[in-house]
């Protein structure tokens, strides 16, 4: 394997641990909102 391709893999690989950490922690969270007044009441999260 080439030095660029080991390269471009260890960077791959990088990314890949990042994106799993940010999407565990879209899991944790959660939003509300309210709307018309009170009557509509949405609650989301990141599952």
């Amino acid at each position: 394997m080439s030095k660029g391709l080991g390269n471009i893999m260890k960077q791959a690989q990088l990314m890949q641990q990042k994106m799993a950490r940010v999407q565990a922690e879209l899991e944790e969270r959660e939003i509300e909102a309210t709307a018309g007044g009170g009557m509509v009441t949405a609650r989301v999260n990141g599952r």
